[in-house]
């Protein structure tokens, strides 16, 4: 079979088409060009669509993933030569089943082939079902590793043995296993089924045998067991009696208390009574309103009290600190007229003062007379022929002296003249003593001070004639307020006297009301209690001196063991009857004795039968095992040789167990790798050459189906993608090959040799 021209509106594809020729195809294009979607085309083109499949989380279904970007409903054509015959194959949706319309007809003509129909025609063209197609061929990464299935299976053993391919080892194995599971499956099938009916007839033989054995145990557990609920009545009935004789203890505990809280309440009564009158809260709440006028007028006239003593203490420290002082008893005028004086003789005083000689004239005199006595003392004799006035005298010498000690006394004179004030200065002084001071200014300050508690005395005075009268108020109307408030209470307390008399009044009557309230609601529980008390005690209590033996076991005890002694005596007379009633029905032992003879014969007929399976399947397991030793050494040697030539002899052996899971040898080892041990390039290229194995031994005939190669070669090295190359261009001589990539390395490998066909996107 050869594919000539596809056209497709599929996945991505939007009415592509794609022509290809015999020999040796390739289809280089980047990625997002549609390759792998052409391979599904194919594959699609041939088999179908699987409509039934499901999208799951991380998967999509191929008739979603192929459903056209457009929204359109899938389809496409291919033109192909299978055995010398042209055929166009269309496929379309058929309602909602992706692709499952077909038609097969002549390519040019109308003529449809029947024999190729929708459900067969991948197999008819091929020569090999879906599964073996996809595992063979159909060449995807990462799809390279090849699993077993049934239809593989049947197709390699035609291959090795008759080629037959409707049975298969696990159909034949499964088919034996599902006899075996009818007969025997874990505890499920016919032979456990007879067994457990055996046991059964068994069972009841063996209690048809012991059930007098039973009747009589139940018969002694019954009487025992009445002995036993007699005994435990007995100490309920002497639990109530305790309980009673308790219940009138408590009864009278509790009138006693009742008795003692009417004796309180009447007590707290009596204290809440004044004057042969109950107080009640009212009565309280009215005397403070009363009384609640008081305590402010009280402060006002606290308050004015304290305003008239502050004002009286003002007068008497002015009076103090006048009566204290050195200008004291003269008037405010007197005062000021002496302080006026003192200013006029302090002025006066100054004034003479000022006529003092000034000091540069005594210290010039001074300078002069010591000027004379240098010159007469002879230290200045050189200089006298300069003087001749003087030099000429007799007596010059006693001149000088005398005169620089003249000028010299005048000088001190001079210095030490002190003009005096005079009257002035005495009668300054006299005053100034008189008054205590030392100085005018502080004569001057005196007298204002003193004027100033002369002005002040007035407005104190005026201050506590005021705060007086204001007094004088408050304390008569804090006095007729209180006088109101004990008017009040005189209802109550017909002596009381101030408002202290109140409150100590109000104070102790509200405190005996609220012990009072709270003795009347205890009161009230006690007796709603006592009266509960008596009427379930029924009467009134009377306590007995006799002496009653308590049981071992409290009640709760006694009730719980009463009533699982109860249940057991029920369950005992239940099972009592049901064994009498059982004896009655029970078969004749000998009967069942004869079932139980005629199961043992069937359960020995099957346990036979499942002897006769396990060997078959046994024997058809060593029947697998010698088709596996053969198919092994066929497929794993040709394997081996593409192997080999695409390694360029690195490798020398491959070998293949049931699964495909692969063994590699390099040459020189005694011993192979596993391919989960080797690259991951290393593996691809093993099962590429099993592959090409599979279709060289599997997919043979006249017109055998091309090979699909979708990014199949990705991991190849340069050197092993030149040989993979070679080896498919071999290939291509006897089948079409058709290599979809997305390098350019392939197509320039393969650049100007025959057979190849070289088409660039």
């Amino acid at each position: 079979m050869k594919i000539r021209k596809m056209k497709a509106t599929f996945g991505k594809l939007k009415n592509s088409e794609l022509e290809l020729q015999d020999g040796l195809n390739v289809v280089c294009a980047p990625n997002e060009y549609g390759k792998s979607t052409w391979c599904a085309f194919i594959k699609a083109m041939l088999y179908g669509i699987d409509s039934s499949e499901r999208d799951k989380t991380g998967y999509l279904s191929a008739k979603t993933r192929y459903r056209p970007w457009d929204g359109t409903a899938p389809q496409g054509s291919m033109d192909l030569v299978h055995e010398g015959r042209e055929i166009t194959i269309q496929r379309a949706n058929h309602g909602s089943a992706a692709f499952k319309s077909m038609m097969a007809y002549r390519t040019g003509t109308a003529d449809f082939i029947k024999e190729l129909q929708p459900d067969t025609v991948g197999e008819a063209l091929t020569g090999v079902s879906e599964h073996v197609f996809e595992r063979t061929a159909y060449i995807r990464r990462p799809e390279l590793r090849i699993s077993q299935t049934s239809d593989l299976e049947k197709r390699i053993q035609s291959l090795i043995f008759t080629g037959d391919e409707q049975t298969s080892f696990t159909e034949a194995d499964e088919k034996l296993r599902a006899w075996q599971r009818k007969l025997r499956y874990n505890r499920s099938g016919a032979i456990p089924a007879l067994e457990k009916e055996r046991k059964a007839a068994e069972d009841e033989l063996n209690a048809v045998e012991s059930i007098s054995d039973e009747i009589s145990e139940l018969r002694s557990r019954i009487t025992r067991l009445t002995a036993q609920d007699e005994s435990l009545r007995a100490d309920l009935e002497t639990h109530d009696k305790i309980d009673r004789r308790d219940e009138a203890r408590k009864i009278i505990a509790c009138g006693e208390k009742l008795r003692r809280a009417e004796e309180r309440v009447n007590e707290l009564t009596e204290k809440c009574t004044k004057n042969g009158n109950l107080m009640t809260r009212q009565d309280i709440s009215d005397i403070r309103e009363v009384a609640s006028s008081v305590a402010p007028l009280r402060k006002v006239r606290n308050d004015a009290e304290k305003a008239l003593w502050q004002t009286e203490k003002d007068i008497s420290d002015i009076t103090a600190r006048k009566e204290t002082s050195p200008l004291y008893p003269r008037s405010e005028e007197e005062t000021i007229a002496l302080s006026k004086r003192v200013s006029e003789l302090d002025a006066q005083i100054k004034k003479a003062k000022k006529r003092r000689i000034p000091k540069p004239i005594p210290i010039a005199i001074i300078v002069i007379a010591v000027a004379l006595a240098l010159i007469t003392s002879g230290v200045l004799m050189p200089f006298a022929e300069y003087f001749p006035a003087i030099s000429g005298a007799v007596s010059f010498r006693l001149w000088g002296v005398l005169s620089a000690a003249a000028l010299g006394i005048l000088a001190v004179f001079l210095m030490l003249f002190k003009p005096g004030g005079g009257k002035s200065e005495k009668e300054l002084s006299d005053i100034l003593s008189a008054a205590g001071v030392t100085s005018t200014d502080k004569l001057t300050n005196l007298c204002a001070a003193y004027c100033h508690l002369l002005r002040s005395e007035e407005p104190a005075t005026a201050l506590r004639d005021a705060a007086r009268a204001k007094y004088d108020d408050a304390a008569r109307a804090s006095a007729e307020a209180e006088e109101k408030a004990v008017e009040a209470v005189r209802k109550f307390v017909p002596d009381a006297k101030s408002g202290s008399d109140i409150a100590l009044l109000v104070d102790e009557t509200e405190k005996a009301l609220e012990e009072k309230t709270k003795a009347e609601f205890e009161l009230a529980s006690l007796r709603s209690v006592y009266e509960t008390l008596k009427e379930k005690f029924g009467g009134e209590p009377e306590v007995s001196d006799e002496f009653i033996q308590a049981p071992l076991r409290d009640r709760e005890d006694t009730l719980k063991a009463l009533a699982r002694n109860t249940e057991s005596l029920n369950e005992a007379t239940r099972e009592f009857h049901v064994a009498i009633g059982e004896a009655g029905t029970k078969g004749d032992p000998a009967v069942i004795g004869g079932h139980i003879d005629e199961l043992d014969e069937r359960l020995a007929a099957l346990e036979e039968k499942y002897a006769a399976l396990t060997l078959a399947d046994e024997a058809l397991s060593e029947a697998n095992t010698t088709l596996t030793t053969r198919f092994s050494p066929l497929i794993s040697k040709k394997a081996g040789e593409y192997f080999e030539r695409l390694t360029d002899g690195q490798y020398e052996k491959l070998s293949f167990d049931r699964g495909f899971d692969a063994l590699a040898r390099r040459a020189g080892d005694d011993i192979g790798h596993s391919v989960l041990s080797l690259s991951e390039g290393t593996a691809d290229e093993i099962y590429f050459s099993l592959r090409l194995s599979m279709c060289e031994l599997i997919l043979t005939g006249s017109d055998p189906c091309p090979i699909i190669l979708d990014d199949a070669l990705l991991n190849f090295d340069d050197e092993r993608l030149k040989e993979a190359l070679d080896l498919l261009s071999k290939i291509s001589e006897e089948r079409q090959v058709i290599i979809f990539t997305c390098h350019s390395r392939e197509a320039d490998l393969l650049e100007g040799r025959d057979g190849v066909n070289i088409i660039r996107a």
